[in-house]
């Protein structure tokens, strides 16, 4: 059944040649809280192209009981102040659900609006926790398994001795947060963090804080930020001769960003990847074949797709699905209680059961490290499932 829903999505996907429709009398409208301008634009210009393609894959394949989706993009400017208020008019609104793209600074200022009672907040920034059994999802690979997967295959490497550099905001906060408790795993016990520092968004360089790793005796880096702080790093990095290999997070996987600070990248530059993100590695099978016949619909309406791609297509499709199967004028309390059940739905970054309790259906079984390849201009699989060589 999989498969056949993978192949009709194909099919739409490759006569796709127009933006997304304006709403009409006849459609149904699924609102989206989108970062297109501000720091987060290089995602939100990938939610964006999917949101596109996504509109024409619905609709041609029956749309939601008739009725034509339309995709509403609302820009947060990368924002929490403004991601809050568009949110808190979507409430007002009784819209039953949305989609928030993030990042999690923007998703965060949301939730507690809606975590209790709706509508349905689908975030896309995988570093949010949502509670269990709450009305807020969260895309994507956890901070919790992205740092899990960090410290495991430096450990596997036999890299131990690590510099960390984390931005102050909730992404970095989080993710320091999660590498540590990594740490204390009897597994890892002969990693340490040999350097440690932080700073803001808002710095332009961070050439004191690379003094000191540089000064240290660290084998590689961990930098826990996104956007345009990444590309502060990497160049402070580029600027004092650092030639260590760096892993950063899997939201900074765009090539928009590989691209803007090509000539700043560090030649081993590392990602806990969605195996979406590195299809050639992934075995036969119904995953595959789904990896397979989205990234060839993506070439062939000449879009490249990347993090912020993945991250948008499965939970735009888990939404629809529960709204096909419940209709429309669906509550919210309704596509909650289904995307809890739903269990053994394949998507691009794997099979999803969301009865684990973590909000979003797939675990580090469903990412491996990935490598920025500057000849072949992508990542490769660099190690297996859960970061183990």
């Amino acid at each position: 059944m999989r498969t056949i829903v993978a192949g009709l999505l194909f099919a739409a996907l490759l006569q796709f040649s127009c933006p997304a429709t304006a709403a009409t009398d006849d459609s149904f409208e699924i609102n989206v809280i989108t970062p297109a301008t501000g720091s987060g634009a290089f995602l939100g210009k990938s939610y964006k192209e999917t949101f596109g393609a996504l509109e024409v894959a619905i609709n041609r394949s029956g749309g939601i009981r008739g009725k034509r989706v339309a995709f509403v993009l609302n820009d947060s400017q990368t924002m929490p102040q403004t991601g809050l208020q568009i949110a808190n008019g979507l409430i007002a609104k009784h819209v039953a659900a949305f989609i928030d793209g993030g990042p999690s600074t923007v998703c965060g200022a949301s939730i507690p609006a809606v975590v209790n009672s709706g509508p349905v907040d689908y975030c896309l920034s995988p570093v949010i926790h949502p509670p269990s059994g709450s009305y807020v999802f969260s895309a994507g690979l956890s901070s919790v398994d992205q740092a899990r997967l960090a410290v495991r295959y430096f450990r596997e490497r036999g890299w131990t001795k690590i510099a960390m550099l984390s931005s102050t905001d909730t992404t970095g906060e989080d993710l320091e947060r999660q590498t540590d408790l990594a740490l204390k795993a009897s597994e890892n016990a002969a990693v340490a963090i040999v350097s440690r520092d932080h700073f803001t968004g808002a710095d332009l360089s961070v050439a004191a804080q690379v003094a000191r790793i540089k000064a240290s005796d660290a084998q590689a880096v961990i930098v826990w930020t996104t956007g345009t702080p990444f590309g502060t790093v990497v160049r402070s990095l580029a600027d004092a001769g650092v030639a260590l290999p760096v892993l950063t997070t899997n939201s900074n996987m765009t090539y928009a960003q590989m691209s803007a600070y090509a000539a700043q990248l560090p030649n081993q530059m590392y990602f806990p990847a969605l195996l979406a993100l590195t299809p050639e590695a992934t075995g036969k099978g119904p995953l595959h074949d789904a990896q397979v016949a989205y990234l060839a619909a993506f070439k062939a309406v000449g879009v490249r797709p990347d993090e912020g791609h993945i991250l948008a297509w499965d939970p735009t499709m888990i939404l629809v699905s529960a709204l096909r199967k419940l209709g429309p004028a669906a509550s919210a309390a309704q596509i909650r209680d289904y995307i809890l059940h739903l269990h053994g739905w394949v998507g691009v970054d794997g099979v999803y059961d969301f009865s684990s309790g973590n909000q979003r259906g797939v675990a580090d079984n469903a990412a491996a490290i990935a490598r920025w390849d500057t000849k072949k201009n992508t990542w490769v699989r660099v190690s297996r499932p859960q970061g183990y060589l």
